[in-house]
């Protein structure tokens, strides 16, 4: 795939070369070669996912590019199109690791500390490929002016409501609780109802009032209770421990700090009421990331340009755009995925929804680039 997009990138008439990490780059010179506008998203996908997810962000960032060059000339600014790697945990617990490499905030220990299941480090993975985790401080750049993802929604709000193109506002902060419920492990046929202290009983009573105060909250709020661990797991046996993961997002720092407070109280009053011992850990968390308004307001200028209808709405998954907002001037949009499915074989993003969004993109990198 790596081989076939810098093919692609040298046919479009773009410099490509690739930076220590894995990062690959097609780069169209400008008339000022000392500052660039980077576009782009990230190569890999997750286990089992699709071909939509970070690759159409890849190939329309491509096509903006081959346009811009065909039809206006060298743009006073340099653009250049990315293929991040590393984007999604699938291997390495090195999200964002392109992007992260790119703004200086690796670490030398890491190189050796992050292994995949084979217990193989991210520094071997690199220099069987080919790489050069010794030099991935040269990775660091100092001359990026803005950067603009385009991404599929990976959701279904698009889809549903008929619009274009999602103006990205704001990507949705996280928190990933671990809950811990005690009881005690009693004979499954001998302890009457009231007698017992199920451990499994008081975690479906909190399952259900999780839910509900989400739900309560209304969108974007989000939660997930995905990962259940049920002791000691006998067909026979009251269960005497039960663990849970909440993952509560929101866009909104303040909203999200709220809603876990609130679901932590509640599950310790369930607690309490049913004589059951809880405990709760924060395990994760990312702050909501605004992305920047002078290039949102570019977008929506762009896409009003094209014709295209639009919505100013936030991201509920993260991205490479995260990470970036927090260094430099970041923008994303996004287009319709089917039904909303995402990470799964089943994604999928209409070919004309495709080019409209590659088309804004580059409606948005002419007003930046060719002033």
């Amino acid at each position: 795939a790596r081989q076939q997009l810098a093919e692609w990138m040298r046919a479009a008439g773009l410099h490509v070369y690739e930076d220590a990490v894995g990062n690959l780059f097609g780069r169209l010179r400008g008339l000022d070669d000392t500052r660039t506008i980077l576009t782009g998203s990230h190569l890999d996908t997750v286990k089992l996912g699709g071909k939509f997810d970070g690759a159409l962000g890849i190939l329309a960032s491509l096509v903006a590019l081959q346009a811009l060059h065909k039809h206006l000339g060298p743009p006073q600014r340099s653009l250049e199109v990315v293929a991040l790697c590393e984007e999604e945990n699938s291997r390495f617990h090195a999200r964002y690791w392109g992007t992260r490499a790119i703004l200086g905030l690796i670490e030398e220990s890491q190189l050796e500390a992050l292994r995949d299941e084979q217990d193989i480090s991210i520094a071997s993975a690199m220099r069987a490929a080919g790489l050069h985790p010794d030099q991935y401080r040269a990775a660091i750049r100092t001359d990026l002016d803005a950067f603009l993802e385009l991404h599929i929604e990976q959701g279904r709000i698009l889809f549903d409501e008929h619009i274009d193109i999602g103006i990205v506002q704001a990507i949705t902060g996280l928190q990933h609780l671990l809950i811990t419920v005690k009881g005690r492990a009693d004979h499954a046929g001998t302890t009457p109802m009231d007698l017992r202290r199920d451990a499994l009983q008081g975690a479906a009573l909190m399952a259900v009032e999780i839910t509900r105060l989400v739900q309560q909250e209304g969108r974007p709020a989000v939660v997930t209770l995905g990962q259940w661990d049920v002791r000691p797991g006998a067909v026979n046996v009251v269960p005497a421990e039960v663990r849970f993961s909440i993952d509560l997002r929101h866009p909104d720092a303040g909203t999200l700090q709220r809603l876990s407070v609130a679901i932590q109280a509640r599950c310790q009053a369930i607690a309490q009421e049913r004589d059951l011992l809880l405990s709760s850990e924060i395990i994760g968390q990312s702050a909501p990331q605004q992305m920047d308004p002078a290039l949102q307001a570019l977008l929506i200028r762009a896409a009003g340009a094209c014709g295209a209808t639009w919505k100013a709405m936030p991201s509920g998954a993260g991205h490479d755009s995260q990470t970036m907002a927090r260094h430099l001037p970041t923008a994303m949009l996004f287009v319709p995925s089917i039904e909303g499915r995402s990470h799964s074989a089943a994604e999928e993003t209409p070919l004309a929804d495709a080019a409209r969004g590659a088309t804004v993109l580059a409606t948005a990198l002419s007003l930046l680039a060719y002033p």
